[in-house]
Order: structure tokens, then C-alpha cells, then sequence
């Protein structure tokens, strides 16, 4: 049975709406801080593997050693050894640092945010270390494009709920049923709950079905028991 993709994900905006507030995102925490795009992509590049906690630490890191402000420049400018020094908090440090440093060397800031979209994820898509939901996620929060970011909570989620039929389907097959069903304006949100959701009651071991708020719409696929 299809499921209601748009119920679940209203229902899931509800019970997490708190937490939304909470600015608990990269994305989000970058906007309130008016980040530049490039600061917001660095930002959303050391989140990878990472808390965004961790990731934040080593974005301040950066910030503070540039002096209040990341620009391309500076980046260019600094050690490689430095710039790892620097975001070590993030962890995975040495092929964040190379990305970081790739990516300014690749595409200008003014291309961030004037750049065609399919020209600028090309662009992006050609720096070793980021990946497609690295580009969606700064597409959709800062570009404010209308894609759909995916990560390991919602690949999870969705084949739980039997929205996708199998664990390992491509990242563009899910982007595109997701899309297909969730008005553009919703995507973004509806990227951040399933986070939330996989982070707190859909986890990968031992998730907590009896505490679900979509339970009777879940077909469990993959879970032995609630």
C-alpha cells in the first residue's frame, strides 16, 4: 500500500515543532548568525559524519581565527595543516579541510548564490568530499531551491514506512519520490523532522514504535520488533 507520505510528514511537523525552534541544524544556526553562503557551506560540509554540535565548534573555530568573517581568500591563503588544526572538532578533519579548500578554489562566492543551479551543483559535485546531499541541503537552506536532502535517518525512515521498497535505493530515486509528493514549499521542513524523527524514535537499533506518532502508518520494514 502507497503510503500518505503528506499525512506522515504533518503529523511529524507537529510533534516535533519544539524542536524546529530549537535551531539545532547547521542550516538554521548559520542563518540566525547571518553566515555568508560560503560560511553556511563550510558550515554544512563539516557537519558531515558529525554532530552539528561539533561541526558549530569547528565553524567557530574558523570564524574566530579569520576574525569575524570566512572569505575564500583566506581560506586559500592558510596551511592546509592549519585549516585541520582548525575544524578538528568536526572530525574526519583532513578530507574536510582538502574539501574546503577545493571548493573555494572551484567555485567563486559569488557563484554561491548566482550561479545557474544545475551549473553550480555540477561545480560542487566535481569537489572530492561532497556529496549530493551536502549540495541539496546548501541548495535548499541557503539557495532556498526546492530539493529534497538525504541522509542516512531519513533513507531509514522511509524504507520503514515503506515509501521506498528497498534500503539500499539510489539517492535520486528517493529525491524523486519524496518529491513527487511533498509540495516544494515543505521539503525542507519535511527534511529536518525526518531527522529529528530518526535521531529520537526511528532509530537504527532498538527504535521505539510503542512511542511513534505514525506507528499505524508504518509498515516496519526492517524492524523485528516494537
Amino acid at each position: 500500500m502507497r503510503r500518505d507520505l503528506n499525512l506522515i510528514v504533518d503529523i511529524l511537523i507537529t510533534k516535533y515543532s519544539n524542536a524546529l525552534e530549537d535551531d539545532s541544524f547547521i542550516p538554521t544556526k548559520a542563518r540566525k548568525a547571518s553566515l555568508t553562503p560560503l560560511e553556511s557551506l563550510i558550515g554544512i560540509i563539516l557537519s558531515q559524519n558529525s554532530t552539528d554540535k561539533n561541526a558549530w565548534r569547528a565553524l567557530e573555530n574558523l570564524v574566530k581565527y579569520y576574525g569575524g568573517r570566512i572569505t575564500a581568500e583566506k581560506i586559500s591563503s592558510t596551511d592546509l595543516s592549519i585549516l585541520e588544526s582548525l575544524i578538528k572538532p568536526a572530525g574526519i578533519y583532513r578530507s574536510k579541510a582538502r574539501a574546503i579548500k577545493d571548493v573555494v578554489s572551484v567555485v567563486s562566492e559569488e557563484e554561491l548564490t548566482s550561479l545557474d543551479t544545475n551549473k553550480l551543483r555540477e561545480k560542487l559535485a566535481s569537489v572530492r568530499g561532497v556529496g549530493p546531499k551536502t549540495i541539496d541541503v546548501f541548495l535548499a537552506s541557503v539557495r532556498g531551491v526546492p530539493t529534497f536532502p538525504i541522509d542516512t535517518h531519513i533513507r531509514r525512515i522511509l524504507y520503514r514506512l515503506g515509501v521506498i521498497g528497498k534500503k539500499n535505493e539510489r539517492y535520486e530515486k528517493i529525491r524523486s519520490v519524496v518529491m513527487s509528493q511533498i509540495q516544494p514549499d515543505k521539503l525542507l521542513i519535511t527534511h529536518y523532522v525526518l531527522i529529528i524523527h530518526g535521531r529520537t524514535i526511528c532509530k537504527a537499533r532498538n527504535p521505539h514504535c510503542l512511542e511513534c506518532p505514525v506507528e499505524n502508518l508504518c509498515e516496519k520494514r526492517g524492524v523485528s520488533s516494537s
